[in-house]
């Protein structure tokens, strides 16, 4: 009776050391989308359907956009 406890035990421990471990591994840190803009153009020059192109392409430049209007921090 006792192995029995300790094993729902363990499965316990185990659950919720796995989806600790899964947490941890798909923490994503936030970037700053000012940081690199030369990476919305390449991909609005990169896309495969036109759709996709501008889109990409409207969304580097709103991000152009924002990116301007803050002040430098460095």
């Amino acid at each position: 009776m006792s192995d029995n406890r300790i094993l729902k035990a363990a499965t316990l421990i185990f659950i919720m050391l796995l989806i600790a471990v899964m947490a941890w591994l798909t923490l994503v840190e936030e970037t700053d989308p000012c940081a690199n803009p030369q990476a919305d153009i390449s991909g609005a020059v990169l896309a495969d359907k036109a759709g996709d192109q501008d889109a990409l392409v409207n969304r580097a430049i709103i991000l152009k956009g924002n990116c301007e209007e803050k002040p430098d921090e460095h």
